[in-house]
């Protein structure tokens, strides 16, 4: 009981000197609640640093970052380099959005007053460049920011020193450094590739200036590989995998920014955000797919697109729900946009190739396109018994839309023995044509296992195809399907 009493005792006298501590404050002068007004403002904003990212942010910067799904990425780089990690190594495939991860990390450690220095090793050919590269971005860097104004552009000065050796490199750096800086290297597959000595040389530069430079690669390959290729002669990073992009992530980074850019056509026709998506989806990712992993190459298809799959629902003929049917009316222009695409191989329209290896690449061609259940109506000699049916448009259309199949060797010889008209069993000639022609990319080995027979897919145009079979005197509209 008495524990009680003491307890209520106090808190009834919290609750009195609270009330007068309230009744004081009400009492004050009216000019002191706005400044206190303000303190609380100011409180609510630090508490909330979510809220004024947006707002400090520029308006170029701050669509992608909610689009991307790279933010874990470069909040963890930006982390690391903002407290002088000496070494990061970020790795991750191609199309996985290193190069933006890059862009936005220079902004957030530029504007926290952080020297950056960008090289591209794409646009070095000598390791003198690389030296020459960094210095002269240094120097400008240190010229600019005594003035107070920070310059991300990487303009080569003609003053900047070229040193010969790595030494000479590395005495340069550490007496023009005067503040921490941060080296990011884009491409360090190919500085590794350049000169290995000089890329173990990068990953110690923290050491080798007393702790005033910090290195960031980005690479395609792993470290696991970079490692076996130079030994134990470098420094240990700290490693920050970049996964690829999901389904789901692309499509809707895609659909996201085809709302951005096409906002009057999209509030014209009522095309809300979950219409964009099942475009993007059925039309452009699951189509394109099969050809390119680029986000680039299916941001400027779904832009291209976009105009001929809503076109019916601007005219009035068909509904924003009937998807199959505007899928349709977009087949004939898919198959001629995969064909413009950038990371479809591109090849001349003829090539210097023995005979043997341009019909083998013919057969490959249809086998890769060529139904296998329409193998016997097409090269069998004798005609077939069954009655021959038509075949739609549409079905092959679709057949075209779904790219080149895999296709196993035998079926293969069996094709090219056929149109040659040759019944001798296959040697070491036509084996090493269809090596050769694995070698020069117009053909690709799918299977791995090795105990398991060899399945090949074409990656060879029509029109190259076309030429090929036309050179080589072979009747390719006999034989191709689609015809």
């Amino acid at each position: 009981m008495r524990v009680t009493r003491s307890r209520q005792r106090t808190s009834s006298s919290n609750y009195q000197s609270v009330s007068e501590n309230e009744s004081e404050s009400n009492c004050e002068s009216p000019r002191t609640e706005p400044a206190k007004s303000k303190r609380k403002k100011r409180s609510s904003e630090t508490s909330t640093p979510t809220t004024v990212a947006p707002t400090t942010a520029a308006p170029t910067t701050a669509a992608p970052t909610t689009t991307c799904h790279r933010d874990q990425q470069i909040r963890e780089i930006s982390a690391l380099l903002a407290c002088h990690t000496p070494f990061v190594y970020v790795t991750g495939p191609q199309n996985s959005g290193k190069s933006y991860c890059v862009d936005q990390i220079m902004t957030s450690l530029q504007q926290s007053g952080i020297i950056v220095v960008l090289v591209d090793m794409r646009d070095i050919l000598k390791v003198q460049g690389f030296y020459h590269s960094v210095l002269s971005q240094l120097q400008q860097n240190v010229v600019t920011s005594r003035d107070g104004v920070t310059s991300r552009d990487g303009v080569t000065s003609r003053d900047a020193p070229i040193p010969d050796h790595t030494s000479d490199f590395v005495r340069l750096l550490s007496g023009s450094v005067t503040e921490p800086c941060v080296v990011l290297v884009k491409h360090a597959q190919l500085l590794n590739q350049l000169n290995s000595l000089l890329f173990a040389a990068v990953s110690v530069l923290h050491q080798l200036t007393a702790g005033k430079v910090s290195v960031a690669m980005i690479s395609d390959s792993p470290w696991e590989l970079v490692y076996l290729s130079n030994g134990s002669t470098l420094s240990p990073p700290v490693i920050v995998n970049i996964p690829p992009y999901s389904r789901l992530q692309m499509v809707d980074i895609i659909a996201k920014n085809l709302l951005q850019e096409h906002s009057t056509l999209c509030t014209e026709i009522d095309f809300g955000l979950p219409e964009l998506e099942n475009y993007v989806r059925l039309c452009v990712y699951d189509t394109l797919a099969v050809y390119t992993s680029s986000l680039r190459e299916m941001m400027t298809s779904a832009s291209v697109l976009l105009h001929k799959y809503v076109a019916p629902i601007q005219q009035g003929e068909l509904k924003k729900t009937d998807k199959i049917k505007l899928f349709h009316r977009v087949q004939p222009e898919l198959v001629t946009t995969m064909t413009q695409l950038s990371c479809v191989p591109s090849f001349k329209t003829s090539l210097e190739l023995p005979y043997t290896s341009r019909v083998l690449l013919v057969c490959s061609f249809l086998a890769s396109h060529n139904p296998a259940r329409l193998d016997k109506r097409f090269f069998c000699k004798g005609k077939s018994s069954r009655r021959k049916v038509k075949s739609r448009k549409g079905s092959k259309l679709s057949d075209a839309l779904k790219g080149p199949k895999t296709f196993p060797l035998d079926r293969l010889l069996a094709i090219h023995s056929s149109i040659t008209q040759d019944g001798t069993i296959p040697c070491s000639d036509i084996l090493m044509s269809v090596s050769s022609l694995v070698s020069k990319n117009l053909i690709v080995r799918v299977s791995v296992d090795l105990l398991e027979q060899p399945k090949y897919k074409c990656l060879a145009p029509l029109s190259l195809v076309q030429t090929i079979a036309k050179e080589s005197g072979v009747d390719f509209e006999q034989f191709y399907y689609n015809y």
